[in-house]
């Protein structure tokens, strides 16, 4: 889906990471910190995120997908403002598509915490 996507690469982990630190999935969390890692994206930002703050350095893409993600995961509607913004900053293709992703993530995260998925041992914890 990312290769087609029309959601920058930060502001897709953004709304991930929302959506894992709203359902405390701690896989779901371990995996994608090390993508926005790889995205460039500062620690601080990111635990920020997954304390389940909003960090006040975003950027408008990330501010955008961090007010949809966490909108959706508070459950109702999506207010239209935020809606709009979305438009505004990603295009109607680009918020469908941000909305989908918030969705998927939940699944991702509900399933994730079903089955109790653990982060993996780091080798200095390894026994």
């Amino acid at each position: 889906m990312s290769q087609q996507s029309k959601l920058p690469d930060p502001a897709r982990q953004v709304a991930i990471l929302v959506t894992g630190a709203h359902f405390r999935a701690a896989y779901e969390i371990y995996a994608h910190v090390a993508i926005a890692e790889h995205d460039k994206l500062p620690d601080a930002k990111l635990a920020t995120i997954v304390a389940g703050q909003r960090p006040p350095d975003l950027t408008r893409d990330e501010a955008v997908a961090y007010d949809i993600a966490a909108a959706l995961t508070s459950g109702g509607v999506l207010p239209e403002l935020t809606y709009r913004a979305a438009v505004d900053a990603f295009g109607a293709h680009g918020a469908a598509e941000l909305c989908y992703l918030v969705g998927l993530y939940c699944l991702v995260a509900v399933t994730l915490n079903g089955f109790d998925v653990p982060v993996p041992e780091s080798p200095e914890t390894a026994v």
